[in-house]
Formats: C-alpha cells, sequence, structure tokens
C-alpha cells in the first residue's frame, strides 16, 4: 500500500514537472471559445478560472456518437451512468458526484427533474445541439441546488441568420436500429425560426428492451433591432419502452412510457455596450407510466405507476460594466416544483433565489478575479447560502493558473422525501439538504505547437449525504443523512497536434472517492480513467477516428460488496462530406466485442455497427 502511494505521488509530480516545463518555449494560443455557463453572460474561456470544456457540434458529428451520453463519456472526470442499448438511461455524474448532483441545463433553463434529481442524456436529440459546454466542479453560487459535481450546460441551435437550411439525417444499425431525422430553418425578415424532429426505434439486444421514440423541438427568434431579441423555444419527447431489468431480476414484460413537454420565452436586451438585461419564463412537464404486468404475480391487476412532475420557473439577470476592471452579474430566481404521483401522492415546494457575481480585472487584465453568492429560500428546507472565489492569473500568453473556493448544496427529491411504504422502502420528509466545500489548483499551458495541456487537482469534502438504509429494527429502507464522503482527484489533459491531418487526444482521470466514517469507495466511482483519441481529418472531408477508454474497478453498493469490474472498450468511425453536401458514415461500437458492465446486472452491447447518410441544403 505505501509503494503504491508513493508511485501516485511519483506519477503526479512527473505531470506537473512536464507541464511546468514547457512554459519557457511556449508559443500563441488559438482563439479561445465564448462560453456562458460560468458567469451565466458570454465570455472568453481564455479569461475564466474555471475548468470548462466545449463540446461542438462539429465534435459530436465526427465523433460517431449515438447519444449525447456517448459525445460526453471522454471527458475528463465525467463517468456516464449507462444502463445498456439505446432504450435505457443514461446519465452523467462528475467529480465523484451522483447524477442527481450535476446541473444540467438547456440554453440556461434547468431540466433535472425534481422526481429523482437525474437527466436522462439519451433523451436529447443530438441534431438540434450547437455546442454542449461543461463546467468542472460546484455552480450553486450561480446555479443554487444540484451543482456539487458540475454543470452542464447545452446550447441549441439558433434559426440561420439569413436565407434558409435544411438536413436529413438516416442511419440503421445492429439490433434493428433506425433513426430518422429531419431540420429545417429560414428567416424571413426579422422573424427566424428552426423545427426539428425525428423518430428512433430498436428490438434491443435483450429481450423486452425495444424502443419507439419520436421528439420535436421549434425555435422561434424575432429581432426587435441587433441588440434587442425576443425568442420562444418548445418541444416534446415521448417513447414506449421495455424495462428488463437487471440480470438478476429480469422483467419479460414490463413497460415503461415517457412524455416530456417544455416552454422557454427568453428576452434579451443590450441597451447600452455596457448593459445587458435577460428574462427567461419557462415550464417542464415530465410524465412516466409503468406498467409492471401480471406474469411475475407481483402486480396482478396491472396497474400503472404514473409519476408527474411540473416545474415553472422566472428568471431577471443584469449585468453591468462599472468600471474597466469591474463588471457584476446579479439576478432573481422564482421556481415552483409539483409532483403529481400515484405512488408518493400530490407535493410542491417553491423556491425564491437572487445572486450576485463580482468580476475584477486586475494587473492590465492578468489577474481576474470572480466572487460571487447565491441565496435560496425553500418553502420547505429554509434558507440556502453559497458563496464561491475563483481566479485566473495568466504568466504569459500560454500559460495560465486557476484556483477555486466553493460551497455547493443539492435539496432531496421528492422520491427521497415522500416515497410512499411499500416494497421495503419508504421516504422521509425529515431529510435536509446535502453541503459541500471545494477547492482546486489547476494549470494549463501550450508546450509548443504540438502540445497542449492541463492539469487540476481537486478536493471535494460532502456532509449530511442522502443514503437510503436498511433498518433492521422496522425492517425498512429508507434515506437519511447519514453519509459524509472526501473527494480527491487530478485531471489531465492532453491535445497532441501530430501533423496537420493527425492528432491525438488523452485524458487521465484519478479519484479516489471513498466514504470519511467507512473508508469504503462510493458508489459506482472508478479510481482510474483513461480516454484516448486518434483523429485524422483531410481536405477532402474525410474523417476517421479510433477512440479508447479504460475505466477501472467500481463498487455497486455502499459495504464494497458488489464489485464491478474493469473494462476497456474501442470505437471507429468513418465519415466523408461531399462537396454536394451529402456525408456518408459508419460507426463501431464496442470494436473487440468485450462482455462488460458499466452499472450492476446490466449488461452493455456486444460489436454494434451503424451506417446512414445526412444530406445538408
Amino acid at each position: 500500500m505505501i509503494m503504491k502511494n508513493v508511485y501516485k505521488k511519483l506519477f503526479i509530480s512527473a505531470l506537473l514537472i512536464g507541464i511546468l516545463s514547457g512554459i519557457a518555449c511556449a508559443e500563441d494560443v488559438e482563439l479561445d471559445k465564448i462560453v456562458v455557463t460560468p458567469s451565466r453572460i458570454e465570455e472568453s474561456s481564455g479569461d475564466i478560472g474555471r475548468t470548462v470544456d466545449v463540446v461542438t457540434s462539429t465534435d459530436i458529428e465526427k465523433s460517431g456518437s449515438q447519444d449525447l451520453a456517448g459525445a460526453l463519456t471522454d471527458l475528463t472526470s465525467v463517468n456516464i451512468s449507462n444502463y445498456g442499448g439505446p432504450n435505457t438511461t443514461k446519465s452523467i455524474r462528475m467529480r465523484g458526484s451522483t447524477a442527481a448532483q450535476v446541473l444540467v441545463l438547456m440554453d440556461g433553463r434547468p431540466i433535472n427533474n425534481p422526481r429523482d434529481g437525474e437527466v436522462d442524456l439519451s433523451s436529447i436529440p443530438l441534431d438540434n445541439i450547437s455546442r454542449v459546454e461543461v463546467m468542472h466542479g460546484p455552480g450553486s453560487s450561480l446555479y443554487g441546488s444540484s451543482a456539487m459535481g458540475g454543470v452542464v450546460n447545452i446550447i441549441t441551435k439558433n434559426p440561420p441568420k439569413e436565407g434558409q437550411k435544411a438536413e436529413l439525417y438516416s442511419s440503421f444499425g445492429t439490433a434493428r436500429t433506425y433513426v430518422e431525422r429531419m431540420l429545417y430553418g429560414a428567416k424571413v425578415s426579422k422573424l427566424g425560426f428552426l423545427v426539428s424532429g425525428g423518430y428512433e426505434s430498436s428490438v434491443g439486444f435483450r429481450e423486452n428492451s425495444e424502443l419507439n421514440a419520436k421528439d420535436c423541438n421549434l425555435k422561434l427568434g424575432y429581432e426587435l433591432n441587433s441588440e434587442n431579441n425576443i425568442n420562444l423555444n418548445s418541444g416534446f419527447y415521448t417513447s414506449r419502452s421495455g424495462a428488463p431489468g437487471s440480470t438478476n431480476w429480469t422483467d419479460t414484460d414490463d413497460k415503461q412510457n415517457i412524455l416530456k413537454r417544455f416552454f422557454d420565452f427568453n428576452w434579451n436586451f443590450k441597451p447600452d455596450a455596457q448593459t445587458g438585461i435577460l428574462a427567461k419564463a419557462y415550464q417542464n412537464y415530465d410524465r412516466i407510466e409503468f406498467l409492471e404486468n401480471s406474469s411475475d404475480g407481483w402486480n396482478p391487476d396491472n396497474q400503472k405507476d404514473i409519476h408527474t412532475t411540473t416545474v415553472r420557473g422566472l428568471d431577471l439577470q443584469l449585468d453591468k460594466q462599472l468600471l474597466d476592471i469591474y463588471e457584476i452579474v446579479c439576478g432573481f430566481n422564482y421556481v415552483k416544483n409539483m409532483n403529481d404521483s400515484t405512488a408518493s401522492a400530490k407535493h410542491e415546494y417553491n423556491v425564491t433565489s437572487g445572486y450576485l457575481e463580482n468580476r475584477l480585472d486586475l494587473f492590465d487584465k492578468k489577474l481576474n478575479v470572480n466572487f460571487s453568492a447565491r441565496l435560496d429560500d425553500y418553502s420547505n428546507f429554509g434558507t440556502q447560502i453559497n458563496p464561491s472565489l475563483d481566479l485566473l492569473y495568466k504568466f504569459n500568453d500560454a500559460v495560465k493558473f486557476h484556483g477555486l473556493v466553493s460551497r455547493s448544496y443539492r435539496v432531496p427529491t421528492f422520491n427521497d422525501l415522500y416515497w410512499p411504504n411499500a416494497a421495503g422502502m419508504v421516504g422521509n420528509p425529515n431529510l435536509e439538504p446535502e453541503k459541500g466545500i471545494t477547492g482546486e489548483l489547476g494549470v494549463e499551458t501550450k508546450i509548443n505547437k504540438y502540445l497542449t495541456s492541463g492539469l487540476t487537482y481537486f478536493r471535494s469534502d460532502y456532509k449530511q449525504l442522502i443514503q437510503w438504509s436498511y433498518d433492521s429494527g422496522s425492517g425498512m429502507t429508507q434515506p437519511e443523512n447519514i453519509s459524509s464522503a472526501v473527494i480527491n482527484g487530478l485531471e489531465f489533459e492532453n491535445e497532441i497536434f501530430i501533423s496537420d491531418n493527425f492528432n491525438l487526444d488523452v485524458n487521465y482521470t484519478f479519484l479516489v472517492a471513498k466514504d470519511e466514517k467507512t473508508h469504503k469507495y462510493l458508489v459506482y466511482q472508478p479510481e482510474n480513467k483513461i480516454d484516448a483519441s486518434l483523429r485524422y481529418n483531410d481536405h477532402n472531408g474525410l474523417t476517421v477516428e479510433l477512440k479508447g477508454q479504460f475505466t477501472g474497478i467500481r463498487y455497486g453498493d455502499a459495504g464494497n460488496d458488489a464489485k464491478v469490474k474493469s473494462f476497456y472498450v474501442f470505437g471507429l468511425s468513418v465519415a466523408k462530406k461531399f462537396k454536394s453536401g451529402i456525408t456518408c458514415f459508419g460507426y463501431i461500437d464496442n470494436l473487440l466485442n468485450r462482455k462488460y458492465q458499466v452499472q450492476s446486472g446490466y449488461p452493455m452491447p456486444g460489436f454494434s455497427l451503424t451506417g446512414g447518410i445526412k444530406a445538408e441544403f
């Protein structure tokens, strides 16, 4: 054990030395990307003291990812919860968190379901995504609950600025998986619109794992003038699928129906060059029906469990440049969460919030300091206050150091609070919010024209974690605020430019996420994760990418008795875009046909092949 720790320290030290040694020979870096997630306003990624990955629509298309989970899985500290196959839930964990501790936004609109706190990434269509911003670490000082492990902001495409555009997509793959999609947008005078929709079906690779899904999205934009515009965004997703359960408790006839709808109204106004005003009103509706048939004797009346949640929110925000070196961002939020379930009955609570961010650019903009704090007043949990301080120091044009200290929290879900006394499980209405404190230090550098690297160390201390535990006295499993955790981690990113046509990305995540009292590993948190991608691009539109991932041992229970084996998988994608706007593509997942599980009891698909065509007009 001692030697193992020594090797780890030597490895970390070697990484630091390797990065810092490039300071003297650093060259000019490429233009930074514009992001909005770290401060809720547009800014250059090179001016923020946070670790943010940006995955563009081009990145998604070239990667061959079949859903959003696949497009994000190779990022450092990202751990995808995958139950296998196209019909199963895929959610995101970050930096040792649970899926409910990662806040997911759609154009700034929170979409975590207050019923279980999670977001199914597989239900989000890829063709409507412009980019995805993944902010590592807590964001409660600006976004409130759930932003403990990170914030994922999905930015959707806007109507074309002029003229019109259209896209048609069709693919067919293993398990008779069909995907048909279309997108059309146009700009007429000051009014623009973009509509997209699609259909997906699959027989699944396990018994009772079929899927039929449909979605449609519409975005309308009206420009009153160049600095004053209104946007309306709305859509729905619906699916019918089998629910096969785990290999330990197979259900051959259970079914699940899902319906999601949303509405999002935005007004953006810049009365002058130093001022920005944003107003947003939105509603999320989520309905899930679960039917457990009578063949196993569990539900002889074939009764449906129906769970419905509705979230209505209002956001008002002002950003103002007060001095050349000082800018503020302040805002007000109001959210109403409602739950109506045949299992847990009707419940609701309200949240009223205010936040303020102070942004300073000092020493000729070499040092950026951001201090923010947010107050959330809950009708059922009282008041939560969460401050945050992040720093960015630019040593030169190619070397940057960043640091962060932040508090975060997550309120219990409706299931945590109100699950009925059934099947040996019962909720706990006396739960308190989970709380955390995170600190991080990191460096980013372009060592030379061939290598760009980043290294970040972080530590999170979580208190009052909610854990469902069995009580031998009552014979029930009930959630309690009984857990504390200490999470230490290292994120190491490298982008290697081999030539004009070849580039290699290698990312490594080292994570020790343990219960503070028992010293057991947290559930489904691998200590080691390695992602690598070798990509070839030429000027004739050909893209070939070979991707690989190694995920270390995980544990499926708090006692670390259910060990989930480590695995490695490879994937291959090939795409050719012709001058006519036609793209032909083929993807292979699990190239070596490995047998593995991400979640215990849920086997992943073997060798899978997908081919198709995309036309752009």
